[in-house]
Formats: C-alpha cells, structure tokens, sequence
C-alpha cells in the first residue's frame, strides 16, 4: 500500500466517522399506533429474525428503483444493528450510537444508521424512511454496500429497528 495513502487512512476515518454521526444524528422514525388492529396482530406475531429480513428485502427494492446495488447482509454490521437496537428495546431508550464505533469495530470506511419505533409492518418503516430525507439520505447512499438489521420488541410492545449501513 502507498505510505501517503495509509498515512491519510486514519484522517479519513475520522472525516468519515463525523460526517455520517452528522447524518445519522437526524435519522430517526418513532411511529407509536398501527395503521389497523389487524396489521398490528401480524406485525407483532413476527419473529425478530423475519422482520429484520423483510426490512432488508424492502431496502434493497427501494434501492433497486433508484438505480443502487443491493445490499449484502454483512455479520459485523448485523451485529452492530443487532446490539443496538436490542440496548434501545431494553432501556427504553431511542438514540442514535455512535458511528464511531461502527466504522472502528468493523474496519469500515462509510457508516450510516436509519432508525425506527412502532407497531408497524416493515414496509410501512420503509415507506417511512423513504419519506423522510435524512433517512432517505442513508438508505439511498452510493457508499453503502453492506447492511445489518436489528429488530426487537420493547416493553410497550412496538418493534425497534436499527438498520447499519457500512461499506469496507
């Protein structure tokens, strides 16, 4: 590897680190009712591994159609989202981590994060990303090229989605 460009890695790093907090910071979605009693059965009767799969399945189409790669479910970034969002269900808590520590733990170079609250089907939380620009912001990135997605329930009974967005 060229010395300047190695030299130059960490100052990007840390360029990068601050850009994506600084989207990631306004990337929030809290829905609390459902559109209907009987979407809210079926969305809450999900498994957290299915939800999680759709939420990516919905992604990756709204990033087919505006012409992006899809994105591949990637374990550290999983694993990030995972955490997350599992922290967030069990502390009644709703915040963005910090991209920081995304882009450190897995050795990436771009880092973003969406996230999300309510009863709601994951296309729904999509269709909601989509309309927001922040989070259409990151959704839609040319940078990302790799996903994780966690989905828990927390104690009021709605889902809590974190979605990482990470390229190496």
């Amino acid at each position: 590897m060229n010395t300047h460009v190695a030299a130059l890695r960490p100052a990007l790093r840390a360029f990068v680190a601050t850009l994506t907090v600084a989207l990631a910071t306004v990337g929030l979605t809290t829905v609390s009712a459902p559109a209907n009693a009987a979407e809210a059965s079926t969305v809450m009767a999900m498994s957290s591994g299915t939800y999680e799969a759709k939420v990516q399945y919905f992604v990756n189409r709204k990033r087919a159609k505006h012409g992006l790669g899809k994105l591949q479910l990637q374990s550290c970034t999983d694993g990030t989202a995972e955490r997350w969002a599992k922290h967030l269900a069990e502390t009644d808590s709703f915040y963005h981590q910090d991209m920081g520590n995304i882009l450190n733990t897995c050795n990436a170079y771009y880092a973003g994060e969406t996230l999300g609250r309510g009863a709601i089907s994951p296309h729904r939380l999509v269709y909601l990303w989509m309309h927001s620009d922040a989070h259409r912001h990151v959704l839609l990135s040319k940078y990302a090229k790799r996903i994780g997605v966690g989905s828990y329930v927390d104690s009021h009974g709605q889902w809590v989605t974190a979605a990482n967005f990470t390229k190496f």
